[in-house]
């Protein structure tokens, strides 16, 4: 495979890129630019659910829920199995269930599609985890709500 990248930053050990990249040197080594990470993933994404013949591996479900930024209690609510099961699959202690594999993969598949109600929901979850500090809330003539 000369003159091909092996592209491992996404944690796949099967990528390999043939132009999208730059190699620059640097004080360090040789250093690698990849041209629209985002895009890459995406596809990289689309292509595990649509077109992988057979299960997916530990590193690819991992892949797909990092690509979600969904934290392993969050898809195991999603998938309605237990976050020690993500964590099994994601470190290859346990194999997927066909039914929960189906399911993750229509789930990247619509959260793909960026004007999909799932997108809007998976983001959500997302930015629940992300969420610190306290939680204010005002009551007004009109009842409870949080503040501002």
């Amino acid at each position: 495979m000369k003159d091909l990248y092996h592209y491992t930053d996404s944690g796949l050990r099967n990528v390999y890129l043939k132009n999208g990249y730059s190699v620059k040197k640097t004080p360090y080594g040789r250093g690698v630019s990849i041209h629209d990470v985002a895009g890459l993933h995406q596809l990289l994404g689309m292509e595990l659910v649509c077109n992988k013949a057979g299960k997916l591996s530990s590193t690819e479900i991992r892949f797909l829920r990092v690509e979600m930024d969904l934290p392993q209690v969050h898809l195991a609510s999603l998938l309605g199995v237990s976050e020690n099961t993500i964590r099994a699959w994601e470190n290859n202690r346990g194999k997927i269930t066909k039914p929960a594999e189906l399911l993750l993969r229509t789930l990247y598949k619509q959260y793909a599609d960026l004007d999909s109600d799932i997108r809007q929901a998976v983001e959500h979850l997302a930015s629940l985890n992300r969420r610190e500090g306290k939680l204010v809330l005002v009551e007004s003539k009109k009842g409870w709500k949080t503040a501002a």
